[in-house]
């Protein structure tokens, strides 16, 4: 398929879906003919390790998308996973994919469905683990509730940041028992740590069928993370990429102003995606797309691997290099920098979904999940920011935005 008729497909059915007349057509019915639809065969599929689901190399990460339309979109694009999660919108993201599901009519069987458990500060510390399990089974309940449907191909324990919480044999019960009673296909974790050692530790217990994991090009000198995505991949667990693209306020502050134009919209987050799928040990991105725009320039991505003149230079310009030293990889080093133990990583993710993301319920609930004296309000005492990180993050300058943001 012709690149322009694929971008005014998407604008086409953008429109049609927001007046109303779009029709419900199911994803095996997904061909390019007269009505505009993609040819699913052009997709580059992947096999999701050991779990035997094959995906497009695009997904969509639903977290901060709000307007049903843009899933149907998406499905009409040809996207057929989405991942979304108990906390997301309070439960409102999960009962939005299951109304447009119900509604668009899909086979069930057509799309895969993740979505991921998250337990509170209390659960994780409760001192009897079958009232972790039960929170743990109670939610998922709950979710499969909103999404209107018997089971999910894909079910993650979420945010863990130590083996501990993955090796949980509370934790892993209730994963076994989902299985056996058929409420879930696949179980997995996702982190927001730097997760190296955590992944290679899930790898050898061979527990685990799926992670979703942080991957992006401000990674590309970390050697240490690609290795331990490819022992879990050799291992035959699935791999899915997030946070692909970098979504922070990185690259306006350390890019030339004369520059930035050329660095935005479809080049920057072409290049970062394309960078991230190049390594086939990723079976699909979930990017995080909220407007029809951000859907269209992801799903080109699926069509085609090879880079553009323009995002090889963006890939290889000094300033993108330099700018990607600012990208916080959450690896917890931060903390340990700060005289008062201020749970600094924490607040750059608060940072990120309240700044980068605009998703501020998001931002409380995981400043929420701080321990009391190590969150924001310390920093609202501190008359200096000591903490520093080890690449390039002003930690400074973002926890002032965040006290702004936050109060």
């Amino acid at each position: 398929m012709h690149q322009s008729d694929r971008r005014n497909f998407i604008k086409n059915a953008a429109g049609l879906l927001v007046s109303g007349v779009m029709s419900k057509p199911l994803l095996e019915n997904l061909t390019y003919n007269q009505t505009g639809h993609y040819k699913k065969d052009d997709l580059i599929i992947r096999k999701l390790g050991r779990t035997g689901i094959q995906l497009p190399i695009v997904s969509m990460g639903v977290m901060n998308a709000n307007n049903p339309n843009l899933i149907r979109a998406a499905i009409n694009a040809g996207i057929r996973h989405f991942d979304t999660a108990w906390v997301y919108q309070g439960g409102n993201n999960e009962k939005m994919i299951g109304n447009v599901l119900k509604e668009m009519a899909i086979n069930r069987g057509e799309v895969v469905l993740a979505t991921k458990v998250l337990l509170d500060r209390n659960s994780q510390q409760a001192g009897d683990g079958n009232i972790k399990k039960k929170n743990f089974m109670d939610r998922f309940a709950e979710s499969l509730q909103r999404l209107q449907t018997d089971y999910v191909d894909i079910l993650y324990y979420h945010d863990v940041w130590n083996v501990d919480q993955v090796m949980d044999p509370y934790i892993k019960e209730a994963f076994q028992q989902l299985k056996d009673e058929g409420k879930i296909k696949a179980a997995g974790f996702s982190s927001h740590v730097y997760w190296p050692e955590i992944v290679r530790k899930a790898a050898d217990d061979g527990f685990y069928d799926v992670l979703l994991l942080s991957f992006n090009y401000a990674m590309s000198n970390d050697n240490n993370t690609v290795d331990a995505l490819k022992y879990a991949a050799a291992k035959g667990i699935g791999i899915i990429a997030m946070k692909t693209q970098c979504q922070q306020a990185w690259y306006k502050q350390n890019v030339p102003a004369e520059a930035q134009a050329f660095y935005e919209g479809k080049i920057m987050h072409g290049a970062l995606l394309k960078w991230v799928l190049t390594h086939d040990f990723i079976t699909t991105a979930v990017p995080g797309f909220n407007t029809y725009e951000q859907l269209n320039e992801d799903v080109m991505v699926a069509y085609d691997l090879r880079y553009s003149p323009d995002e090889i230079k963006f890939l290889e310009d000094h300033h993108i290099k330099v700018a990607m030293n600012a990208v916080c990889r959450f690896c917890g080093e931060c903390s340990g920098t700060c005289p008062y133990g201020v749970e600094i990583s924490k607040l750059m993710r608060v940072h990120m979904y309240a700044a980068s993301y605009g998703n501020y319920y998001m931002a409380r609930i995981t400043a929420s999940e701080i321990e009391k004296n190590k969150g924001l309000q310390q920093c609202h005492e501190c008359p200096v920011c000591m903490a520093t990180c080890r690449n390039s993050v002003n930690i400074a300058n973002r926890l002032e935005e965040l006290k702004m943001i936050m109060g």
